[in-house]
């Protein structure tokens, strides 16, 4: 019990410290003038990912890199299916606007594709996190470029408009490197007693706990009306969760996984991607496809519950 108390306990401090730390970067980012959708795809993702970040960070350090490998993957599968999903069926049907939104769906689809690649040796080594990394930066410089379109940047922001956001920011993250810790901890030791893999644990439980936070977002986004920031949000977590988390995290200790407990979640978070991209193409999403991408978590489960057996 204790082990699973204090995984519950640790995925609570993630939601709340998330909470603040996303709030505190929105707020920020609005102080500084970069544009909503930015807000969501840029500031908002990588906010929501400092979870996973935190938790591949620990568990690389504790030589459990498939623990890591298997939340992204998790977390990418949830982010486009359950988190799409529960907004589409709160809205009833949710309008997707923005030019840049077309821009990134494709990209973002070869960029969930790239660490699977490189994983396919069953292995992703220091140079193959290199590669994400760049690859991550890469994306992120070509966003900025396309700043100009979006919104304009203020130059000369005052230090006493912004320590506030800067001082609850920081006191999030260290809450939420001390849950994450503790998250990885407790995964790592229910895998052992209930006799699941560590990737497995990954894929499901820490995946689940680490998502809460793009959920969180994605519902108040559709509640007042902010769907761009929300659909940015989405993107911006699955790419950044597949490059800079699985980079980072493979430069501090190689990634070593098996392959044939791999293949099945890879091909399923690929697929559930390219069906969101598709949903979000067609400029709506409404409550029907909400549960179709629901059934679709929900096959996923089912899977890995069966080659459990």
């Amino acid at each position: 019990m204790f082990p699973l108390i204090t995984a519950v306990l640790s995925i609570l401090v993630i939601m709340k410290s998330a909470s603040y730390a996303i709030n505190a970067i929105i707020d920020y980012a609005k102080k500084t003038g970069i544009s909503e959708y930015l807000i969501g795809f840029l500031v908002v993702s990588i906010g929501t990912t400092l979870p996973d970040l935190s938790a591949g960070i620990f568990a690389s350090l504790s030589g459990q890199g498939a623990l890591i490998l298997g939340d992204v993957i998790g977390s990418n599968i949830l982010d486009v299916t359950v988190v799409l999903g529960i907004a589409a069926v709160i809205a009833r049907k949710v309008k997707v606007h923005g030019k840049i939104v077309d821009r990134t769906m494709f990209t973002t689809l070869f960029m969930v594709l790239l660490p699977l690649l490189l994983g396919l040796d069953g292995m992703i080594s220091r140079l193959d996190g290199m590669i994400l990394l760049t690859a991550f930066l890469v994306y992120l410089s070509r966003l900025l470029k396309r700043e100009g379109e979006l919104g304009k940047v203020k130059k000369d922001v005052k230090w006493k408009n912004i320590w506030k956001d800067m001082f609850v920011f920081v006191g999030s993250l260290i809450a939420l490197l001390l849950s994450a810790r503790w998250l990885v901890i407790s995964a790592l030791r229910l895998s052992y007693i209930f006799n699941i893999p560590v990737f497995v644990m990954g894929l499901v439980f820490v995946a689940i706990g680490n998502t809460t936070p793009e959920l969180m977002v994605q519902i108040k986004a559709v509640m007042s009306g902010h769907t761009t920031m929300g659909f940015g949000n989405i993107l911006g977590a699955v790419v950044a969760n597949s490059t800079l988390v699985i980079g980072i995290s493979s430069i501090i200790n190689p990634i070593l996984f098996d392959k044939k407990a791999f293949m099945i979640p890879a091909l399923f978070a690929v697929t559930a991607v390219y069906i969101g991209i598709l949903f979000i193409k067609k400029k709506e999403v409404t409550w029907q496809e909400g549960i179709a991408l629901f059934l679709i978590y929900a096959t996923f489960l089912a899977s890995e519950i069966f080659l459990l057996r």
